[in-house]
Formats: structure tokens, sequence, C-alpha cells
């Protein structure tokens, strides 16, 4: 289970050394312009897609969350780029990956407020 305190949730678009443990993939995560010490979650699959791990934090430290699919692979389509780059995904995307599910969006559902209502709201 990862803390309530994730505001942003980043998969990584590029092949990421799966040895590396908690400073190797703050590193990374650095390098993609996340910061897992304000709240930013960062996914990192495994080349074979039988691997997840999460790295989130909070104010005391960091989270590593990981996850193996020991009965087949993850069903994610995901292409692997050269360059370090991230996309953004939802809590509930998340969610689906953690499971092992497939999440593909085509096009998400828009905002039921229109932003110059939020914005007078506040």
């Amino acid at each position: 289970m990862l803390p309530v305190t994730v505001r942003r949730v980043f998969l990584a678009e590029y092949r990421v050394d799966f040895r590396k443990q908690f400073n190797g993939l703050l590193a990374e995560a650095y390098r993609i312009g996340a910061d897992p010490y304000d709240g930013d979650c960062v996914v990192f699959i495994k080349k074979d897609h039988t691997q997840i791990r999460a790295l989130v934090g909070d104010g005391y430290g960091l989270y590593l969350v990981s996850r193996r699919f020991e009965g087949g692979r993850l069903r994610a389509v995901l292409e692997f780029s050269a360059e370090p780059s991230a996309g953004a995904i939802s809590t509930g995307e998340l969610s689906l990956l953690l499971e092992g599910s497939s999440f593909t969006v085509h096009q998400r559902a828009k905002a039921w407020r229109p932003a110059e209502a939020a914005a007078q709201m506040r």
C-alpha cells in the first residue's frame, strides 16, 4: 500500500537497471524531473515485464514497493525509449498496473466542473 501523500505518479518509459536500490532509483527519479520526497511516485517496469518497482517518499524517508509477477508477465503495452522520459498516470491506473492489468486509456473523461468555475471557488 502506498502512502496517501502521493500527489503525482510517473511511469518511467525507459529501461532501468533493477539491481539499483534506493539511491540509484532516486537518482533515476531526479533524472526525469520527479521528486519522491515531495510526494511524487515513480514507477519502473523491468525490461522483461515481470517486475514493477515504485519509489515514493514522505517527510520521513522513502518507500520502495516491489511487485513480481510469478505466473506471467505484465500486460501493459510499453515501448522503452533510449532517453530517460516518463509519462504521468493516475493513481487508479497505478492500482491496475500493480494488479497486473492493462490500463490503456485512449481518452480521459473531462472534469465535471469547468476550470474557471473551480478557480472562482478558491
